[in-house]
């Protein structure tokens, strides 16, 4: 019977970290509000402002880019209103 359940906890194991692996990191979405740009205008720019597999963020930000995400942490969801009265 061990010889059964122990595939299961591999599995398990296997499975949680490729999810803490996949929830680390923050991904943020860029653009320019001065108009129209392309991929490999952007591309290029990121390009040349990643050094040691690091994107400078002030880098891009000086060329004009923007983030579009969040910088800040999500907020924490409302508090339930209290209830009235007894049930």
């Amino acid at each position: 019977m061990p010889r059964v359940i122990r595939p299961w906890w591999t599995l398990a194991l296997v499975a949680s970290l490729l999810v803490a692996g996949c929830g680390t990191g923050q991904d943020k979405q860029w653009y320019k509000p001065s108009g129209n740009y392309t991929v490999t205008e952007f591309a290029r720019d990121r390009d040349a402002c990643t050094k040691n597999r690091e994107l400078d963020e002030q880098c891009l930000k000086q060329r004009g880019w923007l983030p579009l995400t969040s910088d800040r942490e999500p907020a924490p969801p409302p508090k339930p209103p209290p209830s009235r009265g007894r049930y």
